[in-house]
């Protein structure tokens, strides 16, 4: 074995091993090029798969928009709400016991008012308020109201009007009943009526704790005449086996709650349809479903303009043509409130008013904005 010390041996040893050196180098410069380049490519996959299922989700939503369907219902029901709270129409006089008039809740109550208490004890109906203030034995009334929103106390000293009896004045209401035309059906709720229901002599917006839907047996029509309007002719029994539905809320535009398996059941054979957007109904022909002559028809109407309404709303604007129901109602009439409106085989809207002067014409909201609303 021969060992080379100094000399040339040397440089080339020192050759050899700078090579190694810049050959190492050069591996490692190597793996890490590919493992940059693995990574780039891993990334732009994932970049790729996130893009893919955002493109995905958004199709799936746009598609369930599009395929969202409802059925159409149009039958005419009774409603029966209940008030949070006894409401206050007005105040009164009341004839003492010297056969003087005063007016002890003159603005102390106010109308609109909803009396919740009275001397710390719920108030539920008008009977149970008219008893206690009755016999209340001249001692002063502290009445709970809510008022704009805000609950605030009220004192008014009550008056003897014969003995032992006492009054203070006021005209109140619990309840109110009535007709009106079920629009749409999706899943167990309803959605109804096409405008809120709102108290007859306040105007205001009736605050509701709920209430029922119940058959109702239709037995005639009352033509609508210009400054006359009609009105569907019924009777409602209220009794448990007809309610039909539950009322959870008196919106601006309808009523909404769930339907009883009963009346779902009645409805299995009726076809879903889609719902339409604002921006596609346009102005032409389009149909009101109604059960106004006993079974399903759908009338001809005409949506003569698209314009909003005094809380910026869209609504439309809309004309019977079908001679049918114009010889049947003379047009639109009450307790058609809610009756669906078709258009190119989509829910589009809900009747909501008559022009008192012209029965053929009226108005409709659009069934998206009663969605919307119900959703909020």
């Amino acid at each position: 074995m021969c060992v080379i010390y100094g000399g040339k041996g040397e440089e080339k040893m020192e050759q050899y091993k700078k090579f190694l050196k810049y050959l190492l180098a050069v591996n490692v410069m190597f793996v890490l090029a590919v493992a940059g380049l693995g990574y780039r490519n891993e990334a732009k996959k994932q970049k790729i798969t996130e893009v893919s299922n955002n493109l995905y989700a958004q199709e799936k939503n746009n598609k369930e928009k599009i395929e969202k369907k409802v059925i159409p219902v149009g039958k005419t029901v009774g409603i029966y709400v209940n008030t949070k709270g006894i409401l206050v129409i007005d105040t009164g006089e009341v004839t003492n016991l010297e056969g003087e008039k005063e007016t002890p809740a003159k603005n102390k109550l106010m109308p609109g008012d909803y009396i919740t208490k009275l001397n710390g004890e719920k108030m539920n109906t008008k009977k149970q308020l008219i008893t206690c203030i009755t016999d209340c034995g001249g001692e002063t009334l502290i009445f709970e109201v809510v008022r704009n929103e805000k609950k605030t106390e009220v004192k008014i000293e009550p008056v003897e009007t014969g003995v032992d009896t006492y009054k203070v004045g006021i005209w109140v209401r619990d309840d109110l009943q009535g007709l009106g035309t079920i629009t749409y059906v999706e899943g167990d709720h309803f959605g109804a009526l096409g405008h809120s229901i709102n108290d007859t002599d306040t105007g205001e917006l009736l605050k509701v704790s709920g209430g029922e839907i119940y058959e109702a047996d239709i037995f005639g029509v009352e033509k609508g005449t210009a400054g006359n309007p009609g009105v569907i002719e019924g009777m409602i029994a209220y009794q448990t086996e007809n309610v039909v539905g539950s009322i959870d809320g008196n919106r601006l535009y309808g009523i909404f709650g769930q339907i009883t398996d009963k009346f779902k059941q009645s409805l299995q054979n009726e076809e879903a349809i889609p719902v339409a957007s604002i921006d596609e109904v346009k102005k032409g022909k389009a149909y009101i479903q109604s059960y106004v002559s006993g079974k399903k028809e759908l009338y001809e109407i005409d949506i003569v303009n698209i314009h909003k309404n005094e809380n910026g709303d869209k609504e439309m604007e809309i004309c019977v043509t079908d001679k049918r129901l114009i010889s049947l109602t003379g047009g639109i009439i009450q307790g058609m409130s809610g009756s669906p409106v078709i258009q190119n085989g989509k829910l589009i809207g809900a009747v909501t008013h008559v022009f008192v002067e012209e029965p053929g014409e009226g108005y409709a909201i659009f069934v998206e904005t009663m969605r919307k609303e119900n959703a909020n």
